[in-house]
């Protein structure tokens, strides 16, 4: 088959993308091979976002995958989590050397953490050599600017995210996600952006911008976006997925909404706890397998 010539700004993602990706594991592998993602998540009344941003990020398999949350929420998160490591989380905490991804974010939305986090998330945004998420809370706490380091930085706000982001209102945000996306990722250092919403966008200041199509109305459920967030990470945690950044970032779109579009296919009445089963499970031949008899 001849690659199509014709390029355009908008590109539609399609399931068939992904026929061969993620690339297969190499037998010899071990957990050291495949990353360890840092999740900071989760505070009072807000300890079920860290959860599932960490079941999300397991969900993709890295090798390692460790949540610094408050004090305060400690117990109620470690008791949900068996293979996944959970330590608390002050300003002080040191993050170990074998981190190869980070996502700061969901579930710390208390108002006692705010001002640790603005401080500490400047500093991440700014120095840290591995790719890193900001996701949900983390996003008002972000200071507009460049990072230093030649790696990846990924913002995930829904349009409402977007519009505090912009100072702007959700309506223009929505009337023009493309020009939203790419002043996003200006403002802040010509980062990734996926733009959540009704065919979620993913791209960057210059660039190819990428529609995805997958996902239903059922997704506009609490935890949602955390467990996008998680998935996102774990998979920018493996270091031959970080390869090819643009590819990575649209396969977790996608797999987040084909997940959500088998679920519905099977019952009506799921939940973002049955959407964590179910993310990275959507394989290419599901979409194109025959209808049943």
């Amino acid at each position: 088959m001849t690659a199509c010539p014709l390029k355009a700004e908008l590109n539609w993602t399609q399931a068939e993308d992904f026929r061969n990706f993620p690339p297969p594991r190499p037998v010899s592998g071990h957990k050291g091979s495949f990353g360890h993602v840092g999740i900071v998540a989760g505070s009072l009344g807000y300890h079920g976002a860290a959860v599932l941003a960490a079941r999300g990020a397991q969900r993709a398999q890295p090798g390692l995958a460790t949540v610094y949350t408050q004090e305060s929420v400690y117990i109620a998160v470690a008791s949900q989590l068996q293979s996944a490591m959970v330590s608390t989380w002050t300003p002080k905490t040191p993050f170990p050397d074998t981190l190869s991804a980070l996502l700061v974010g969901p579930g710390l939305a208390a108002r006692d953490v705010t001002d640790n986090l603005r401080r500490s998330l400047h500093q991440w945004w700014r120095d840290v050599d591995y790719p890193m998420v900001v996701d949900a809370s983390g996003l008002d706490c972000l200071a507009a600017g460049p990072f230093t380091k030649r790696t990846a930085r990924v913002l995930t706000p829904h349009p409402g995210e977007a519009a505090r982001l912009l100072n702007t209102t959700t309506e223009r945000i929505q009337a023009n996600r493309r020009a939203a996306l790419r002043e996003l990722s200006k403002r802040y250092g010509n980062c990734w952006v996926v733009l959540k919403g009704h065919q979620t966008l993913i791209g960057r200041y210059d660039g190819e911008v990428f529609v995805n199509p997958s996902g239903n109305p059922h997704l506009a459920q609490g935890g949602s976006g955390d467990l996008l967030a998680g998935f996102i990470a774990g998979l920018l945690a493996q270091p031959a997925l970080q390869a090819d950044l643009v590819t990575t970032l649209r396969y977790a779109v996608w797999q987040h909404g084909a997940a959500a579009d088998q679920l519905q296919a099977a019952r009506a009445n799921w939940t973002v706890e049955d959407l964590a089963q179910e993310i990275g499970n959507a394989r290419y031949n599901f979409f194109n397998s025959p209808p049943a008899s």
